[in-house]
Parts: C-alpha cells; structure tokens; sequence
C-alpha cells in the first residue's frame, strides 16, 4: 500500500521558525488555481506509474492547507481518489492553523459531513504552537492567547467519533528569571490552561517539537533587519527545560509517547506518520516533496521518469523547488534522485525505528551497522534504566528518547 502526501505550500505570512517550502500568497491567487493543476498532473503522473497499488493514507500539509478552503480540498480529493484505489484508505488527514476561527469550523464541519462515512478516520491537526503573546508575536502568528482559547473551546463541539484532533505546539521558552536566576513563568495562566487542557483528553493526540531557527529568517522592526536569534529564545538547555515540562504534563495525563515528538491516547497516533518510521512506501506531491518506493509498488515507467537504467529495490527522490518549474509540470529534481542499497536501508531503517514506541525488531538484522561490542553497551544503558534490551528487541525508555541522538553515536558504525 501507498500513502500520500500533498503539499500545499501557501501561507497568510511566513513564520519566522519555518523552514518548509511555503511563501505568503492571497487565498484567490492565479498562482493557487496553476498549482492546483499541477498537482492534478502530478497525481494522474503517478497512478500511472504504481500499477494501481492501493492507498492507505491520504495527508494535506503544508503551507496552510486551509486556505484552498473546502470546494479545493475537496476537488484534490475527488482527483485522488479517481487516479488511486481508496477504498481502503485508513485515514485522511489536514494540518490547519486555528484561524480565522468561523471559518476553520465551517471547514472541518463541511469535511467532515462529506467524508465521515468514506473513510475510518478523518484526522485534523492545528497548529497551535504557543499560549504565550510574546512568542506568537515574534515568531510571526496571527493569533494571541486568548483567541486560542476561544478557539479550541469552539472546536469542542464539532468532534465526532470517526474524528480525530491532534495539536501542535513548539517550546520556544520565553520564561522570565528571578534574582535568584531561578526560571519562572512570566504568564502562569498559559501553563495552567494548557495543563487543564490536556488533563480534560479533549486532544486525541499532540505534537511537541522544540524550536529551530535559521539564519535567513528575519523580522522587520523599525525599519531595521533584526535577526531572530537565541538572544529571544535563550539556549537549546533552556528550550529543553520547556520542553520537558510539556512533555511531563502530557505524559501525566496518560497519553503514550508513540514517537519522539508525538504523543496520544491509546490506538488514535497517525497512521500517516507512522508509515514514515516504518519504511512504507509513500508519495509526496507538490513543491519540494521528497517520496520513498519499493521497486514493487512501481512499473517500468518510473525508470524513465526517474532518469535512471540501474535496477534498485528502494529509491528516493525529490521535487523541485522552483515554482515555475512545478508549475511548467517539471516536478522532478533529477540531483535530487538517491538508489538506497541495503546498507543505506539498514541504516535509515535502524534510525528510524527507534525513534518510535515499537523500536527495532531483531536486531541481529542490522549487525553490519552497528558496533562490534553492541551488545555490551546495549546491556550497560539497560541497566541504567535507559532502555529495554531483550530477545533482539531495542527499545527506548522516554528519557533515552529525550537524547536519542546519545544512542544513535554509540552503537551506529555510521549515521
């Protein structure tokens, strides 16, 4: 089985922590409809060349997905599902921002009335980020505190059984240090709300990440070029710190940490983002997607259209990143194609699961990429409590799971 991603790269205004291919456009745009073309050719591309393989996953990201609004969303979905075999699809899913309020609940409302009955789950993900005004406004958000709180008590009403709502928050750590240097919370009702938040189980599922920032992401202040810089967001121990605390609140209110950035109640983690970890094949549509195949879920026109005469059993390949190109129907990014051997497989296979609740499944498999004494120092971080090592399964405990890089450079020959 085959999931899909389709890339909506539009936004109302880039945030300054992005790093995705994404760019400010208005919703009515020309530019919209010519994208929206291209990816009905690139999608009718690909039924062509994966023998009718069926679907498992069907995800809207981007971008801010919510600005195609319903008749769009719901005109790509129509063109999916007549290039594609759906009917075993286990979940459709669409990241949104939490405004404008009236209009995201007409859109979850419409997408749901029409496809609640056609597919098992019907996943939504806002992208919450922040309850502090401070962060939301430097980090380039449009909304506030207390219009999030609006937002999600408004968002109560319309979950549904088949509905599945996951949020999305980020530690940046804005906290405030008292003369003693100890850290405290510049606004205690923001941690209050969102640990009554999570205590309620409201949430399905949460996504935490802690931030990243990039040295081409700037703001406008006076006239003059400010970078967004640590000197706003303080140190990676500190943004952890944040981090941590999150996670604990999460954790206490018995979500179940499936992946290291995701949490959720029993049996509602994405089906979409576990077909990742797992080494599924999948196909990203859109600008600068990158895609993951077997040679089994392909026929021999994807050769062609990969440029390549070698024969493989997995393959990457990536989009471009110029939107004209996309737009001129030339999706691929033909240095941006990379044949996996087993080696590589091994090693991404291995990096990847661990990343998750599941872990690695015999790892006898996967000696030609690990250490000589593995074994050794797989049964010393036990001890320690920092991992579950036995009958050649590999598991993280959560606080290894914190520092997983630690792990990887210990017992991986090569990352």
């Amino acid at each position: 089985m085959l999931s899909l991603y389709i890339h909506i790269p539009f936004c109302q205004s880039k945030c300054k922590y992005c790093a995705f291919s994404s760019f400010p456009i208005a919703d009515k745009s020309e530019q919209v409809e010519e994208y929206i073309g291209s990816l009905v050719k690139e999608i009718k591309l690909y039924w062509e060349m994966t023998n009718h393989t069926p679907l498992k996953t069907i995800y809207f990201w981007g971008g801010t997905p919510n600005l195609l609004w319903f008749e769009k969303l719901d005109y790509l979905i129509s063109k999916v599902e007549k290039s594609f075999n759906c009917e075993d699809v286990w979940e459709l899913s669409f990241e949104f921002n939490p405004y404008p309020e009236e209009d995201i609940y007409n859109l979850v409302q419409n997408l749901q009335k029409k496809y609640w009955k056609k597919y098992p789950r019907v996943r939504f993900s806002f992208w919450i980020q922040s309850f502090d005004n401070e962060v939301l406004s430097l980090a380039g958000r449009k909304s506030s505190f207390l219009g999030l709180v609006d937002f999600l008590r408004g968002l109560q009403p319309l979950k549904q059984d088949n509905t599945v709502f996951n949020f999305d928050f980020i530690a940046f750590w804005k906290w405030n240090k008292s003369k003693k240097w100890n850290s405290y919370l510049r606004n205690p009702s923001s941690i209050d709300f969102f640990t009554n938040f999570v205590n309620s189980q409201f949430a399905d599922s949460f996504s935490l990440y802690t931030l990243e920032l990039f040295d081409n992401q700037i703001r406008k202040k006076k006239d003059k070029d400010i970078l967004i810089s640590w000197s706003y967001f303080w140190t990676d121990e500190e943004i952890y710190e944040e981090f941590s605390l999150l996670k604990d609140i999460i954790l206490n209110a018995w979500y179940l940490r499936y992946e290291i950035s995701n949490f959720s109640l029993a049996w509602k983690s994405s089906i979409h983002n576990r077909t990742y970890r797992e080494m599924e094949d999948y196909i990203w549509i859109g600008l600068n997607s990158s895609s993951f195949l077997n040679e089994k879920s392909v026929n021999e026109k994807i050769q062609q259209y990969l440029w390549t005469n070698e024969k493989w059993n997995w393959i990457r390949f990536k989009n471009t990143v110029d939107l004209n190109n996309y737009y001129n129907w030339n999706f691929l990014d033909k240095k941006e194609v990379q044949i996996m051997s087993e080696k590589d497989y091994l090693i991404e296979s291995f990096f990847l699961s661990l990343r998750t609740d599941r872990g690695v499944e015999n790892i006898k498999g996967y000696e030609e990429i690990l250490v000589k004494n593995y074994e050794e120092k797989l049964k010393l971080f036990q001890e320690e409590d920092l991992l579950i090592f036995e009958r050649e399964k590999l598991l993280l405990t959560d606080t290894w799971m914190d520092v997983f890089n630690s792990i990887i450079t210990e017992i991986m020959q090569e990352i």
